[in-house]
């Protein structure tokens, strides 16, 4: 009996045999897979967040035309305000995690022993390491800003343009 899961219909190998081998070679083959994925999903949130933003600004441009009608429909202006303010958020985000990274970078090269014992004690444990857990939590917060703020800012301009 294969310990390998069935391959979804039309994914079989050139000798329609996939099933009976497994996808990945190692637990960490697995690992690297997902890690990449995560990437791209993440990334893929990023680019999806920032055309939602632009899309509401040109949106709340095109429907009211003008300043004074937007500043005129309160929910136009709180549509613009979250998905500007989103973009703010995101750009700041960007540089702390950058500058985060890179100190993450310094002291490795400043403490290579200590780097090495770090790792060697992270192994099977819930632990961030070569992150740390402000990374994560600020990881996790920008993703949350970045998919709930333009969909909030969507629905405000919906209802800018049902009730305006």
């Amino acid at each position: 009996m294969s310990t390998a899961a069935p391959s979804p219909a039309g994914c079989e190998g050139p000798d329609g045999q996939s099933a009976q081998r497994r996808l990945y070679s190692s637990a960490g083959d697995g690992l690297k897979r997902v890690q990449e994925d995560f990437l791209y999903w993440t990334g893929r949130l990023t680019d999806s967040s920032s055309q939602l933003s632009f899309a509401l600004i040109a949106g709340n441009w095109a429907a009211f035309g003008s300043l004074q009608k937007i500043l005129g429909n309160p929910w136009a202006k709180v549509s613009l305000g979250i998905v500007i303010g989103t973009l703010a958020l995101t750009l700041l985000g960007a540089y702390l995690m950058g500058q985060l990274h890179c100190w993450q970078i310094e002291y490795a090269g400043k403490n290579p022993a200590k780097w090495e014992e770090e790792y060697n004690r992270s192994y099977g444990r819930d632990n961030p390491w070569p992150f740390t857990r402000t990374i994560e939590r600020i990881g996790r917060g920008m993703r949350e800003l970045k998919t709930w703020l333009p969909l909030v800012s969507g629905v405000c301009f919906l209802i800018a343009l049902l009730r305006g």
